[in-house]
């Protein structure tokens, strides 16, 4: 519960670490985070594009940030 508390706050205050992941089929855009670290984000990142792809996602890519984010944490990608 602590280090939610701590990564809300940090992504309240634009510290924390986002990773902006877009699939083209599906046309989805999906945010990972918050967290503290950019070595935590990379961990949690591997494991999710994983799933992605054991799910069927094609055509992946990953952009990571430092900034504030809040919901929704997918949807539909646009032109």
């Amino acid at each position: 519960m602590f280090k939610w508390t701590v990564a809300s706050v940090a992504n309240a205050l634009g510290l924390a670490w986002w990773a902006r992941v877009c699939s083209e089929d599906p046309r989805l855009v999906y945010w990972v985070g918050p967290f503290l670290r950019r070595r935590q984000l990379e961990r949690h990142l591997l494991l999710f594009l994983q799933d992605l792809q054991l799910e069927g996602a094609q055509d992946l890519t990953a952009e990571r940030w430092r900034r504030r984010r809040s919901e929704p944490l997918t949807y539909p990608a646009h032109d």
